[in-house]
Formats: structure tokens, sequence, C-alpha cells
């Protein structure tokens, strides 16, 4: 649409713009009994902006947020769908659809990049601390014996060797708690 970025860069042609607006708006209640194919398109078209504004209502920019570094750890959707705890309560395919969107549409991943932009810094810690373990992750943890009793300093030692492996936001406490859930679940390699 010419006359919408006009408008935006201050030409002063934007009358042009209601004007459009107000006959797509009168069209629908034009009393004709049948709507002619180009009338249905029109209508179709008219509800496109209403969908994204209702998904981006939807998507707060932390979901945003935890789903680009879950993915991102993990490659795996479904083990996002199961493992994030988003703002609302999403199923597989709508998660599936935003990660789409986010990749592909660029309205929408505009918009969600310059929200997510705005985040404050510890809003951003806080999602980080939330991300899933990769599994190369998990593997490294899994050679950390059950019945080594592990201290703190065993978990930093991990993330010095091995940086290129773990988020960069990962400290040895979280890697201590998520051990401990590993062990609790029988996971670890000397487990049965």
């Amino acid at each position: 649409h010419p006359g919408v970025g006009q408008g935006v860069q201050g030409d002063p042609e934007p009358p042009s713009l209601p004007t459009q607006v107000s006959k797509s708006v009168s069209a629908p209640i034009a009393p004709s009994p049948v709507p002619t194919p180009g009338l249905a398109k029109r209508m179709k078209k008219s509800k496109q902006p209403l969908q994204v504004t209702k998904d981006l209502g939807r998507w707060k920019p932390a979901d945003d947020l935890l789903l680009i570094n879950a993915v991102l750890q993990t490659n795996d959707l479904t083990s996002v769908h199961l493992g994030v705890k988003f703002s609302c309560r999403f199923n597989l395919r709508e998660i599936q659809e935003r990660w789409y969107a986010l990749l592909y549409d660029p309205i929408i991943s505009k918009l969600a990049c310059q929200a997510m932009r705005q985040l404050h810094p510890e809003a951003i810690a806080a999602i980080q601390s939330k991300v899933l373990f990769s599994k190369a992750e998990e593997q490294l943890l899994n050679k950390v014996g059950s019945t080594s009793q592990p201290t703190l300093d065993t978990f930093q030692e991990l993330l010095h060797k091995h940086p290129d492996v773990f988020y960069p936001s990962r400290t040895a406490k979280a890697l201590q708690l998520h051990w401990q859930l590993m062990k609790q679940y029988y996971l670890l390699d000397d487990q049965t």
C-alpha cells in the first residue's frame, strides 16, 4: 500500500487512506443479496490484519524469547511444547505456527523483535535461566557419577571445560539442580 508508506513519511496525501478505509467498511453493509467475488476477496483480506493483531496479543515478548531460545537449544518443537511453561497454554500446533511466523512472516518477525528488544534486562535474565537443557549438555552431566557427591566446584569446572556446549547463562547452581533432577529420575550413566 503506497498510501500507508507515504503517510508514515509525512507526505501531504494521507486523506486518500481514510477514503479507502470508509469504502471497504461501507461495502459489506451495502444491501446486495449476493456479494460479488471481488467483494468476498476484499472481506477476506481485511480479516488478515485482525488475525495478526490477535496472534500478537496472545504471544508476549517473553514467550517469543522463551520459544526462540528453547528451539535453538533443543531443535525440537515437541520438546519445547512439553518442557516450556509459556504465559498461555499453547498447543503444539500454535507453537509450530508461531515459530514459522517468526521465521518467515516479515511483519510478525519485525514486531516481535521490536517487542523483545524492549524487555527489561532482568526479565531477559529470568527467561534465559528457564531455557531447556540440550542433549549435549545432559550428556556432559550424565558423566558425573551418581555416588560422587559433586559440589558446586565440580559443576563450575564443567562450565569452564565446555563453554561451547553450555548455554551462556548457565551457572554452576543451575547445573547442580539439573543433575539432581537427572539423578532422581535415574538418567545418569551409572544408573540403571
